[in-house]
């Protein structure tokens, strides 16, 4: 007979409603000895203080590379008291990594002392954490409110919801999370986290993947109410609604980017999405980007919506997309609709292009620029402000977006001649379609 070799189940523990005991738990875990940690369902574990004097986390550091699980099975674990400390870091270095998984349970109030940042969850560098069905609440960071995954970690986070935590001190960036490593989100729900750049998550290298969740209720201070993103790193967006996030006074005095803002290099798609109902309060020249604010990188939109989104304040640019710099890629109806750049010389209720950083390339095909909307004393360009960039306008629309009275021409102003036009329609724009443009777009009349 063949000889068969017994798969031997980790060995697991059940940790009664006892703070004390959950730390001796882990402690053992890190030793292999009890790898799956199972709580008391619906405990309340309270931690008042750190796991051992001079320390910044509340519970025992993961230092078992080979992993600890545990299950919460709807427990909470919760820092209380004054003492500053957040709840949960994996690994302790580059060469001492750990990997956690994290089920039905919910980490809150982490508050760490240092610099750092990662406020509940801190993911250090080369380890790996997951969790399914976690919250992650009420926390605060320098950097990640919530959650912070250092260079080179892994994460996945599916059917989670990362909401009200917040950042401050210098970096102020990742108000629910903020990502450097291999980063998934599944299913999971950014909700109501603050921070001066980036309210709902931050990113700044590797690639971090969303779907099926929604980034929504977020704040910053100075750019990307959902998302900032800014660096090498590559964003994928699908099946997700960004919404109903702001940008708002407080930071050093931008004010960009209410849905996204985009910032210098690597590749952001996003795909059958929602970038909706977002706002900026302008707080400066050249603002803007109600939706999404783009400097210099590949952005593609491939069936996303840019609607409802606004600029409040005096010479605001962009009420839908902002964009100075890099590529610009609207395609197989991603629609730029139903946007307001409200208050006296706006620019650009659908789209702006400028030079900042460069000059931008936009493709528009098979989408529609439409029922956008500036207002107030000479304000311009409804559908699009062209101060400086190249269009390709291929099967698209420009119609019905809305500009003062003459001279601001409510389809297209641009200050060069736009002449890749095919099969596009430009009409029905009020005051003029592109009449009071300083140059010509090909196949615009009136």
């Amino acid at each position: 007979m063949a000889a068969t070799t017994a798969v031997v189940p980790a060995h697991a523990v059940t940790v009664p409603c006892d703070t004390a005991a959950l730390i001796t738990a882990i402690n053992n875990a890190n030793l292999n000895v009890d790898t799956v940690i199972d709580l008391e369902p619906y405990c309340l574990y309270e931690v008042a203080a750190p796991y051992m004097a001079g320390a910044d986390d509340g519970l025992p550091p993961i230092t078992n590379a080979n992993g600890v699980t545990i299950n919460g099975r709807n427990a909470t674990i919760k820092r209380v008291g004054s003492s500053s400390f957040r709840l949960f870091e994996v690994g302790t270095s580059a060469v001492v990594p750990g990997n956690l998984t994290l089920n039905d349970l919910t980490v809150m109030n982490g508050q760490p002392s240092g610099a750092v940042g990662g406020g509940a969850v801190l993911v250090n560098n080369n380890s790996t954490f997951a969790g399914t069905n976690v919250a992650l609440q009420g926390s605060t960071g320098n950097i990640g409110g919530g959650v912070r995954f250092r260079t080179g970690t892994t994460g996945t986070l599916t059917d989670s919801r990362i909401s009200d935590n917040r950042t401050t001190g210098g970096a102020s960036i990742g108000g629910g999370l903020y990502s450097e490593g291999q980063v998934t989100l599944v299913n999971t729900h950014i909700t109501s986290n603050r921070a001066r750049l980036g309210g709902g998550i931050g990113h700044a290298s590797g690639t971090l993947t969303v779907s099926s969740g929604s980034i929504k209720h977020n704040t910053a201070f100075d750019n990307g109410g959902g998302i900032n993103t800014d660096g090498n790193g590559t964003l994928n967006v699908t099946g997700t609604a960004i919404t109903d996030n702001r940008v708002t006074t407080g930071g050093l005095g931008s004010g960009a980017g209410g849905g996204v803002f985009v910032g210098f290099g690597g590749t952001k798609t996003f795909t059958n999405s929602t970038i909706e109902g977002n706002t900026v309060t302008v707080q400066a020249a050249d603002d803007g980007g109600g939706g999404i604010f783009a400097f210099s990188s590949t952005l593609t939109l491939d069936n996303t919506k840019v609607r409802g989104n606004k600029l409040i304040g005096e010479a605001g640019y962009g009420a839908g997309i902002n964009a100075q710099g890099g590529t610009v890629n609207l395609l197989n109806a991603s629609d730029v609709t139903g946007n307001l750049a409200a208050g006296r010389y706006s620019r650009g209720g659908g789209i702006y292009t400028g030079s900042l950083v460069g000059t931008p390339a936009v493709t528009v095909d098979n989408s529609a620029i439409d029922r956008n909307k500036v207002s107030g004393t000479g304000s311009r360009g409804a559908g699009i402000y062209n101060a400086a960039g190249t269009y390709e306008l291929t099967d698209a629309s420009v119609q019905f977006n809305v500009a003062p009275d003459a001279p601001a021409p409510g389809g297209i102003w641009t200050s060069t001649a736009i002449t890749s036009v095919t099969t596009t329609t430009i009409a029905n724009n009020t005051p003029t379609n592109c009449l009071y443009s300083p140059a010509p777009v090909t196949s615009c009349a009136g």
